[in-house]
């Protein structure tokens, strides 16, 4: 790992893999609408224009990245019939923007053997209640990285679907729930798993809390 891309890198889970990274003499760069403390490339992906401009800056600056981290989400809650936040939004940011960012990298995903990595969400594989929307979302992650192992499989391209339960982040505002999860475990975690040999690949990974240790 040289270079990695890393939407939302200027908090929560980002952010500490984004530290990791360049403790182990990495360049990370934070795809995101929020500063940080790497390199920003400004990022709206509710918005095309702000993505086609992110896409171009990739292309003219850091072309020879090998890594590419999908982390920013967005998650409202509500029971179906009770809605009222912007679901359009809501896909947009959890899953819309990161197939507008593959399609347009791709090129350069297969060039540079890069691995991709999609931070799911155990909503990515189950239901819970007042996580319809959201676990629609999240399914699609899933969904989107299956489809891209059988198209990617004669390219030494890695895809990680990374899929973590609850873990304290700015998903909740800031708040902090005690028996969750710390980013910076689970940012090791996923260090661990990108070392790993290229003839290695954890497709899929689950981390679940063990809440009998709270």
């Amino acid at each position: 790992m040289k270079k990695a891309l890393i939407t939302g890198a200027s908090s929560g889970l980002g952010l500490a893999i984004g530290k990791l990274l360049k403790k182990k003499g990495a360049e990370a760069i934070n795809l995101s609408r929020s500063k940080s403390e790497f390199e920003d490339i400004s990022l709206d992906l509710t918005d095309d224009k702000s993505i086609l401009k992110a896409i171009k800056e990739i292309k003219s600056k850091h072309p020879d990245f090998d890594l590419l981290i999908l982390n920013s989400g967005t998650m409202p809650l509500a029971k179906m019939g009770e809605i009222e936040f912007d679901i359009d939004n809501l896909f947009k940011i959890n899953i819309i923007g990161n197939i507008k960012i593959v399609n347009s990298l791709m090129e350069l995903i297969k060039k540079n053997n890069a691995d991709i990595v999609f931070t799911g969400s155990t909503a990515s594989l189950y239901g819970y209640p007042e996580h319809s929307a959201y676990c629609a979302s999240k399914h699609a992650i899933d969904g989107l990285i299956k489809s891209l192992k059988i198209e990617l499989a004669k390219e030494n391209v890695r895809i990680i679907g990374f899929h973590p339960g609850g873990f304290n982040s700015n998903l909740r505002n800031g708040q902090q729930i005690e028996g969750y999860m710390d980013s910076k475990n689970l940012a090791s975690l996923l260090l661990n798993i990108l070392e790993l040999p290229r003839n290695m690949e954890v497709t899929k990974i689950e981390i679940n809390r063990n809440k009998g240790a709270q």
